[in-house]
């Protein structure tokens, strides 16, 4: 098939002809070999421009792009890509375009045998339309189509007396391989494949492009794995520890939190979210919702029951807990495909479900301290006086405690909640590591907690010496 054109075809013409074609003539030429695309930030001079090359040049005025192209030693512009022309175009539109652009006309032949030369088909075609004579600037296509596959698309230009090849570079997807491969030789594996030692084998090869070749030889395709689900990122109740026993909290305040959405071995972005966030504090006595939120994250947030605050006790009463944690719901939608390892969608498809993840903060507690120390006076042995002395600042732990006497005292005590060993040794460092252990007399005493919280059974380990000690001394004290 031909499309003739007359040589005195002008530039208006050229014009016309484009105008009356679509922006997708345009992408055809470009694959087919004769002519590329070439994005640049301004049009190039003609002697810098090369042909066959239609070059993108950026409208700042009307943000699209104009298409110019090197026509007869001049750059020209050809079309704009706002141009819309659906249901417009036509072969014979296309035809005038071509042949303006090449200043000649467009054949087009096949070629069934990858034998044969292409000169065999272009010779063919003018025996055959012997009344048609080829003129400079003419172009003629051949395309090679065996069994079905399109090996290959080659241009040729007429310069007057020759048919020049036109075809530049060709992608690797579009070389076609005509026979399969044999694989011979004291080898076992290439690739992906294998054969004995000393073996034959055939590679599928035929009828394939070569990128597609290369690619199923190196590349093995592997499905993926969901290397982490969603979870929660922050949310923790601040300060949460250990207290002593009867603290008082005005409210309790938890932080900020966020959806890690996971991930896939092979990517792409899980593109998990969330959409929802409950928050429910958690004690001893119940399960309470004090939050919700439909949001991509979690505000920080603040719970000050009902305006009651929280106690933190071992022994009960009003408004006392003896755990306050909060619990953190997120609901979340379900990922995207997981890609496989050579980026297709994964077969089997891998995807992390829809959901919910959860996570616990850590809690307030309630303990009694363990308080020690020596006086230069002698007061009544209640819980006042114990709790005058020094505490620990935590609960009961076997171990020692060194207690500094100072000149002039005249008690010396330790004090621990009853059920627990308590003092098993005291030993008088600045007396030769005297062991006076038995000095001192134990017995028991009620021992408040923080604020005024309910006493519990303490017991309580004193000495008094007859005179006051004359020098500081230090004691090593062992709790069992």
């Amino acid at each position: 098939m031909a499309y003739n054109a007359d040589h005195g075809v002008n530039l208006g013409v050229l014009k016309n002809s484009l105008t009356r074609a679509k922006t997708e003539w345009l992408a055809a030429i470009s694959k087919s070999g004769h002519a590329q695309y070439k994005k640049v930030d301004a049009v190039p001079e003609p002697d810098a421009a090369q042909e066959n090359v239609l070059y993108l040049v950026k409208n700042t005025g009307t943000n699209h792009y104009d298409i110019y192209a090197k026509i007869d030693g001049a750059m020209e512009l050809l079309d704009d890509t706002t141009v819309s022309l659906d249901d417009y175009v036509t072969e014979e539109a296309l035809a005038e375009a071509l042949a303006g652009v090449g200043g000649g006309a467009l054949y087009e032949g096949t070629k069934t045998d990858l034998e044969a030369a292409d000169s065999t088909v272009i010779e063919a075609y003018f025996t055959e339309h012997s009344e048609t004579s080829p003129k400079a600037g003419d172009v003629f296509v051949v395309t090679t189509i065996v069994s079905g596959v399109t090996y290959e698309q080659s241009a040729y230009r007429y310069t007057g007396t020759d048919w020049a090849a036109m075809t530049g570079a060709v992608d690797a997807d579009k070389v076609m391989l005509r026979d399969d491969f044999t694989m011979a030789g004291n080898f076992t594996q290439v690739g992906n494949f294998t054969k004995s030692a000393n073996g034959t084998s055939t590679l599928p090869a035929k009828g394939k492009s070569v990128a597609a070749f290369l690619e199923e030889m190196l590349s093995k395709r592997l499905q993926p794995t969901i290397t982490a689900q969603p979870s929660i990122s922050g949310f923790a109740l601040t300060g949460a520890k250990a207290v002593e026993a009867g603290t008082s909290l005005a409210n309790a305040n938890y932080t900020a939190a966020t959806l890690n959405p996971g991930s896939y071995q092979y990517g792409p972005e899980t593109g998990v979210e969330a959409s929802n966030w409950k928050v429910e504090r958690i004690t001893d006595l119940a399960t309470t919702q004090v939050a919700s939120q439909d949001a991509a994250s979690l505000a920080a947030g603040t719970d000050d029951n009902g305006g009651a605050g929280f106690q933190i006790g071992d022994q009960g009463g009003e408004g006392v807990v003896n755990s306050l944690k909060y619990k953190l719901t997120v609901t979340h939608g379900a990922g995207v495909t997981a890609a496989d390892n050579l980026g297709d969608d994964s077969s089997p498809a891998v995807s992390i479900a829809a959901g919910t993840k959860e996570k616990t903060t850590s809690a307030f507690t309630p303990f009694r301290n363990v308080f020690y120390g020596a006086s230069t006076d002698k007061p009544t042995l209640d819980s006042a006086a114990i709790r005058a002395l020094t505490p620990t600042g935590k609960a009961y732990t076997a171990g020692t405690l060194t207690i500094n006497v100072p000149a002039g005292a005249q008690r010396v005590v330790i004090a621990c909640i009853a059920g627990k060993t308590g003092v098993t040794k005291v030993i008088n460092e600045t007396a030769m590591n005297a062991d006076v252990t038995s000095t001192f007399a134990k017995s028991t005493v009620p021992v408040e907690g923080a604020e005024g919280y309910t006493a519990v059974d303490y017991n309580v380990w004193v000495y008094e010496p007859a005179v006051a000690y004359e020098n500081p001394a230090v004691l090593k004290v062992t709790l069992g």
